[in-house]
């Protein structure tokens, strides 16, 4: 699963742990989750809260193309009101993550972009003291 993804999960495990419903939401998983999977899920763990750690340790390692993700918002929008609740949440969570990655990286592209046009300025410039101003003119921000 994608990194984002699992963080926006991981940021409500404790919340998942102790309030999902593991075998109803397995249950709208079977497309993704294997047989042994849902062995291990159902019947090695006692507890509804050491499934639930199952079932989640279990989707965080499946492979993005098969899209865990999506498909466990999806399972748990369609158990009920209070685990769509968590769904929403989860999904915000992981919108929320995207765009500041997504802007994160435009504003390193930015300053790239400008490191690269002050090094062709100062690069063009034959007197050092004139590489300020020159750069600053070129720039727009004289």
């Amino acid at each position: 699963m994608d990194e984002l993804k699992q963080e926006a999960i991981k940021s409500y495990y404790a919340e998942l742990v102790e309030c999902m419903d593991p075998l109803r939401v397995m249950d709208r998983l079977a497309k993704l989750l294997s047989l042994e999977d849902m062995e291990l899920i159902r019947e090695s763990h006692s507890t509804y809260q050491e499934r639930n750690r199952k079932l989640i340790s279990i989707l965080l390692r499946k492979r993005e193309e098969r899209e865990p993700f999506e498909r466990f918002v999806e399972a748990l929008k369609r158990t009920d009101a209070s685990h769509e609740n968590m769904a929403e949440a989860i999904l915000k969570t992981y919108l929320w993550y995207d765009c500041v990655t997504t802007w994160s990286i435009a504003m390193n592209l930015k300053r790239l972009y400008l490191f690269r046009n002050m090094t062709m300025v100062l690069l063009s410039v034959r007197k050092p003291q004139d590489s300020l101003v020159l750069m600053l003119e070129k720039l727009d921000m004289v």
